[in-house]
């Protein structure tokens, strides 16, 4: 049949057609459909188009395929209804479908009918789409141009296939603009990623409605710049909103103070609004992207003393929360009480796999990953990162395995040579490189096998690694930064200094880095026992005007953060004594402090074990020791490497 559409033999191809349907009508394909329903438009056989269609199978007449073509048989004969019928009825509606309506529309010249259709629809278009909307407005009668309505449909037809210069110009030259022309110009700068063009449109509407004002707000939330938030703001508070009236407009205005990252505004007009899930949801993420996790906590707990219902996302916010704070206890009152139901859900179940590798449970991570029955590669990437941070390198390397090739890539890679890393696996990581194609050996893939062999003092290996990917770039700050803490552990003063030589003359204007690499220069001179040359370096490092990341440990106890070195803390005297009071006691059991841990020169009124007592993760350890009963798990969670002098402490404490 297709053989003889194409050679113009439509009539032959119809009747073939039909020889069949009288044999057996159920062997007719839908191929065979659209190919007789094609030469009755070809051939203007209308009639027999018809025939065919009221013959089909209600499954047929769902097909969109044959849909496309029904509608191109009933425009052709003039039945508009008929054509539009089809195209309003059908589960499936296609771009294809649409472009065969606008088009019988526009060559019967029936534009306003054709413009009203399309702003009904929300279709993806194409350049077919926008040649035949562009036709219409060409064959409208000049008197049609006058009428706000439909210009203002057909401006709502540019915007849709993407054409905005053309929508601009259109609505340029409307003479009398409403608001509703307007807030369909804004929404079209939105849709097309030019939200600033939105924003000042905005500020040429003399009395903008709820409507505008929602459009307006979101243009600042999606722009998400300090400019938007202030102007969002100015805007806002002009205005005399009645919180039971304009709950949406509330709501718009939250979302621009939560989007630009505005915490105090967004609490402020979070404690006055009718809150929902939504609302709940924002705020926990915003808390939880402030590093707030505890503030996420009691506003989960908030939410329900409200009667809400935490749905699938709040969990998982809350989860990433949890998480954040990494405490087992803590993850397991607050999860106790979730839906079970909720356990099928794939973003729960990798967030679950997450929490529990972070807080030592890697077994619930194994758990959660068997309940999956077809595991995507996040899955897969979360299972082993929970093995690799709890020391069971050789079980992240056998899920590492089982992952079928197609899912393979650059995440995926990257926890299995960190999880090599932790576990000091250093053939299998080697293996896993090695194995890497060269084109998908990324940046962060290299920077991780040269951590991998530079935490066991493989460093001629790391510079050769190094060397190899600087071949075909330009170098990497992280690489050098992992090769130099580990030199710095290694107390290998001068492949520090080479290795801060280099990220001094590649780097010379990142400010930040540089800072980070004097500490751990100044670290390795330090663990070596050149105290006056650290002394050197940190001033340099204190002269600079980036921030130093502060060693920080914090632990749960009782439901409850505690942060080491919090000043409001009511045990923070006792907590010094006790750190004291148990040094003494483990240097009796032969328990000696390493002054080569102390990375400054000591003040008059200073000790080494005063020092060493004032680290972070052992004020952790002693809090809780201080607690009645003493917990029977001890879980510390630190921003930064524990030193080897606690390293050692805690040994003997055990």
């Amino acid at each position: 049949m297709k053989k003889l559409s194409d050679n113009g033999q439509f009539k032959k191809a119809i009747d073939l057609y039909e020889d069949q349907v009288k044999k057996d009508k159920n062997q007719n394909t839908s191929l065979a459909v659209n190919q007789a329903l094609k030469s009755c438009i070809d051939l203007d056989d209308i009639k027999r188009g018809k025939y065919i269609h009221e013959n089909l199978s209600s499954t047929r007449k769902k097909n969109p395929f044959i849909q496309a073509n029904l509608i191109r048989l009933y425009m052709k004969c003039g039945d508009y209804e008929k054509s539009k019928q089809i195209f309003i009825d059908s589960n499936n509606k296609t771009t294809n479908m649409l472009n065969n309506i606008l088009k019988g529309l526009a060559d019967n010249s029936r534009h306003e009918e054709a413009l009203n259709l399309f702003k009904e629809i929300d279709i993806k278009t194409d350049e077919y789409t926008f040649k035949f909307g562009q036709l219409i407005l060409d064959r409208m009668p000049k008197e049609f141009h006058k009428n706000i309505v439909v210009i203002t449909a057909a401006l709502q037809m540019f915007i849709k296939c993407g054409d905005i210069s053309k929508a601009e110009e259109l609505f340029n030259a409307i003479e009398n603009k409403n608001l509703f022309t307007f807030s369909t110009m804004m929404n079209g700068f939105i849709l097309n990623k030019q939200e600033q063009r939105a924003i000042d449109l905005f500020f040429q509407i003399k009395k903008p409605s709820k409507a505008i004002l929602r459009i307006f707000f979101n243009a600042c939330a999606q722009l998400q710049t300090e400019n938007a938030l202030t102007v969002g703001k100015n805007v806002f508070d002009q205005l005399a909103i009645d919180s039971n009236e304009s709950k949406d407009v509330l709501n718009m205005a939250l979302n621009i103070f939560i989007k630009c990252g505005d915490l105090k505004s967004a609490e402020c007009l979070f404690n006055r609004i009718d809150r929902t899930i939504i609302c709940y949801g924002s705020m926990m993420k915003l808390y939880n992207i402030k590093d707030q996790p505890e503030k996420t906590l009691e506003l989960f707990q908030r939410m329900k003393q409200e009667t809400l219902i935490p749905d699938e996302i709040c969990y998982v916010l809350l989860i990433d929360a949890l998480s954040k704070i990494g405490d087992l206890s803590l993850g397991q009152s607050f999860l106790c009480g979730m839906p079970k139901h909720f356990l099928s859900n794939s973003w729960i179940q990798v967030a679950l796999i997450d929490i529990w590798g972070k807080v030592g449970s890697p077994d619930k991570s194994k758990e959660i990953f068997d309940m999956i029955e077809h595991p995507d590669r996040v899955a897969f990437g979360a299972m082993i990162n929970a093995y690799g941070l709890n020391g069971m390198g050789l079980e992240a390397i056998e899920s590492f395995n089982r992952i079928p090739s197609n899912m393979l890539d650059n995440v995926i890679y990257i926890c299995a040579l960190n999880a090599c890393s932790h576990s000091a696996l250093i053939g299998q990581a080697w293996e896993i490189f090695e194995k890497i194609p060269l084109n998908q050996r990324t940046e962060q893939i290299y920077t991780t096998m040269v951590d991998t062999i530079s935490r066991v003092s493989l460093f001629d290996q790391a510079l050769e690694l190094i060397d190899e990917y600087e071949q075909s770039h330009n170098p990497s700050i992280p690489m050098y930064m992992s090769i130099l803490s580990s030199a710095r552990n290694a107390k290998n003063v001068s492949l520090s200094e080479k290795v801060f030589h280099c990220i001094e003359s590649n780097f010379p204007n990142n400010e930040s880095y540089l800072t980070s690499a004097r500490i751990l220069l100044a670290n390795a001179y330090s663990l070596s026992g050149n105290k006056l040359t650290s002394s050197n370096v940190r001033v340099k490092v204190n002269q600079s005007s980036e921030k130093k990341v502060a060693g920080c440990s914090w632990t749960v106890v009782n439901g409850k953060r505690f942060r080491a070195h919090e000043k409001s803390n009511p045990y923070s005297s006792q907590i010094f004594k006790e750190s004291t009071r148990l040094i003494d006691r483990l240097i009796k059991h032969g328990y000696k402090p390493d002054e080569s841990w102390i990375t400054r020169e000591l003040n008059d009124c200073e000790t080494v074990e005063s020092v060493l007592c004032g680290h972070s993760e052992r004020l952790a350890i002693v809090f809780n020791l201080l607690q009645r009963p003493i917990p029977t798990r001890i879980q510390i969670v630190q921003n930064l490497r524990i030193c080897g002098d606690c390293r050692k402490w805690k040994n003997y404490l055990i």
